[in-house]
């Protein structure tokens, strides 16, 4: 049996060196084709989550603007009662005048004289005032009433 030259050792080596890289280099691809697959499904349930997310915030803001729009016209009709039931009342507008005569100032004296009221009407429409004005500026403040 004659011996192997150099130049054909050389050669199995570098042979059987190439088979293991070869095959080192297949099990690297095939974990990193599982590694893609599994970022693929990942990446498919969050596509899916975020349509359905997405779905239910268009549903949802659906059915709010149902909902002003329902309100809405509630408030527009509580509106036209409410300047029908003003202009039914005569009696109403004095009250509803001297309300916005309060607002822009007026005394206790300026109700009695322009809108025909009586002194004690004309004392709870500015004390009223007073109280809603006061309570708007401080909403967190305590109130206190006393009996004279």
């Amino acid at each position: 049996m004659p011996m192997p030259s150099l130049f054909e050792l050389v050669a199995v080596v570098v042979a059987f060196l190439a088979l293991v890289l070869g095959l080192l280099a297949f099990a690297h691809i095939r974990k990193l084709k599982q590694k893609q697959e599994e970022a693929r499904n990942e990446t498919h349930l969050l596509i899916k989550a975020l349509r359905n997310e997405n779905h239910a915030m268009g549903s949802g803001a659906i059915g709010m603007g149902q909902r002003l729009v329902e309100v809405e016209k509630r408030l527009n009709n509580t509106m036209e009662r409410q300047m029908e039931v003003e202009q039914r009342d005569p009696g109403s507008l004095p009250y509803a005048y001297a309300v916005r005569l309060v607002e822009m100032g007026a005394t206790v004296d300026d109700l009695v004289q322009n809108c025909g009221l009586a002194r004690v009407e004309a004392e709870l429409i500015t004390l009223v005032h007073t109280e809603l004005k006061a309570q708007r500026e401080e909403p967190d403040r305590e109130e206190h009433y006393s009996i004279n």
